[in-house]
């Protein structure tokens, strides 16, 4: 599973978790679309997106690209 298939797994878009996790909509599209690597971001995002879906930072790290 992916990270873009995991946030609409969990009933999320781009945008809405992007407003829920408090980081730029256009940098969370980068990472759903796989245009980027989440594994290449910074720990502070990781870390809100996380909490925001209501998981760990590590499981998200454990999604494929």
């Amino acid at each position: 599973m992916t990270f873009g298939e995991y946030i609409r797994a969990n009933g999320f878009t781009a945008k809405s978790l992007a407003m829920k996790a408090g980081v730029s909509v256009r940098t969370l599209e980068c990472y759903t679309t796989g245009r980027l690597p989440l594994k290449n971001s910074r720990a502070w995002l990781i870390v809100s997106v996380a909490e925001a879906l209501g998981t760990t930072p590590k499981y998200l790290l454990t999604l494929d690209d």
